[in-house]
């Protein structure tokens, strides 16, 4: 067409028709412009399209993530809240100073488990080097990056105060000079019972023991309501894109 336009300027330079050759060269720049932006318009839709599918693939990932870190907050929890209810029975059981039964060994050997989370974040790594402005929906992306620098980050760090301050330093020493471990989370038998029943140091570690642990199966709850709210907005922006 430019081609064209090229031999059309030609002839009406030498006819000497100037007013002809202006019309056909405005008429040549125009198609010009009308060119680049169709280009730019295609290019455009195109990096839309590719943002677009890049953004589902990252929410399904993510979506995965979240569903296995679902779990693993299910599971801290329900392991806390054991170990907060096996230290609330030795300590009630100490206090009342019943009498040793074979079965308490069970409760003893819950006193050191001691949950760690363990989250899945690739999905969420890989979103934050590609920048979050990639999720399209407002409400998504805040809680997105709520989830994971707030709630996620207070759990992390309670745990980490927990297993460093009070589980290694506290109540390890405490269990491990008074308590003998047969099977590692399932069996363990005081050293000398009657000694414990009016062990107050004893026992107040592990009242501790089920303080935290109480306090904390909370936080793993918190998480995995949170996780499973945004797992929901997840799966229903997916819905909505797949049927705009």
């Amino acid at each position: 067409m430019i081609k064209i336009f090229r031999t059309i300027r030609q002839r009406m330079l030498k006819e000497n028709r100037i007013s002809r050759y202006f019309l056909y060269a405005i008429g040549e720049i125009v198609l010009v412009v009308i060119g680049i932006l169709i280009a730019l318009q295609i290019n455009t839709w195109n990096e839309g399209r590719k943002r677009h599918a890049q953004e589902r693939k990252i929410l399904k990932e993510l979506l995965t993530n979240l569903r296995m870190d679902s779990l693993d907050h299910a599971g801290n929890r329900d392991w806390s809240r054991d170990v907060a209810a096996s230290a609330r029975y030795v300590v009630d059981g100490l206090e009342a100073r019943d009498p040793w039964q074979d079965t308490m060994s069970l409760h003893y050997g819950r006193l050191l488990i001691h949950g760690v989370a363990t989250l899945n974040t690739s999905a969420y790594d890989n979103l934050k080097s590609v920048g979050f402005d990639l999720i399209s929906n407002d409400s998504l992306r805040i809680a997105l990056t709520s989830l994971y620098s707030l709630d996620i980050t207070r759990l992390l760090k309670l745990e980490k105060e927990m297993l460093s301050d009070d589980q290694v330093q506290t109540i390890v020493p405490a269990v491990m000079k008074r308590v003998r471990i047969n099977k590692p989370w399932w069996d363990s038998t005081p050293r000398n019972y009657g000694t414990l029943v009016d062990d107050l140091e004893f026992q107040t570690v592990i009242r501790w023991k089920m303080v935290t642990s109480d306090h904390i199966a909370g936080e793993y709850d918190i998480a995995k309501r949170k996780t499973a709210e945004l797992m929901g907005m997840i799966e229903r922006e997916l819905a909505k894109q797949d049927n705009p």
